[in-house]
């Protein structure tokens, strides 16, 4: 029996609205799988109905889905803004902020107003700097940031794990100086397109599509329907693989792509 589509997921036999998808990053994706799991889909909304979303103030219950507050479903990729957890992505560098007024060396948060996002939570305050393609996240204490300038100090340690922190800190400086992301120091996906079919796949087994289906319109191939699974057994047996690879991510794969 197909499932109603929820608001804000593209109809999966229009190649189009999946096209937005090929400019995020990982997380996007990530974000994606989650906001189609019936629980999440169900939790958000609860939450929009209170009117606990956009709040900027931590929900508990949000954290089960690796969130510090939860986020509207029906928002895209681009569109939304969730605030990931450092233990589920480990792309988060730690810092202790200050307010600071004179220092050329200051975070100017009022400067990149539109990009930020902040949640508030057990004395501390996650920042996140995204335009809907690409992002960064920081987790500040000292408190009571809001939108001003801040004098942000580092933790960091270790040798091996430094890479990431270090990537993070490259970044948010490229940010700082030009007010926006730099590409080439955010790789586009290279699997880009399959993450998208894979998404498609899962949409269009919602929709109630069968595997004939998928395969006549994501692997482009023409079938007698009534007797491809003899005619086109290599071709069956891709739509199968597709559509297990499908199943594995809604099943909770997908937050691989948070690391």
């Amino acid at each position: 029996m197909a499932r109603s589509r929820a608001s804000g997921i593209p109809d999966w036999t229009d190649a189009a609205g999946y096209v937005p998808l090929l400019e995020v990053e990982r997380a996007g994706f990530a974000w994606e799988w989650l906001r189609r799991q019936p629980e999440y889909e169900t939790a958000g909304r609860r939450a929009l109905d209170r009117g606990e979303t956009g709040q900027g103030l931590e929900d508990k219950s949000a954290l089960a889905w690796n969130l510090h507050a939860f986020e509207n479903p029906d928002l895209a990729a681009k569109e939304a803004r969730p605030v990931w957890t450092a233990a589920a992505h480990p792309w988060v560098v730690r810092a202790t902020a200050e307010r600071w007024s004179a220092d050329e060396n200051a975070l100017d948060l009022e400067q990149l107003g539109p990009l930020v996002t902040v949640v508030r939570s057990r004395g501390e305050e996650r920042l996140l700097l995204s335009d809907g393609c690409r992002s960064l996240r920081l987790d500040l204490r000292g408190g009571g940031i809001g939108r001003s300038r801040v004098h942000l100090s580092y933790e960091l340690a270790g040798i091996e794990a430094l890479e990431r922190p270090l990537l993070v800190l490259r970044r948010l400086r490229a940010l700082a100086i030009s007010g926006r992301f730099r590409p080439s120091l955010h790789a586009r996906i290279c699997r880009a397109h399959r993450l998208v079919q894979l998404l498609r796949t899962h949409d269009a087994l919602q929709a109630g599509a069968g595997q004939v289906d998928i395969a006549q319109l994501l692997l482009r191939h023409s079938l007698e329907r009534s007797r491809w699974r003899i005619h086109s057994p290599s071709i069956r047996s891709q739509a199968q693989r597709l559509v297990a690879a499908a199943g594995q991510m809604s099943a909770g794969g997908f937050w691989r792509l948070l690391e």
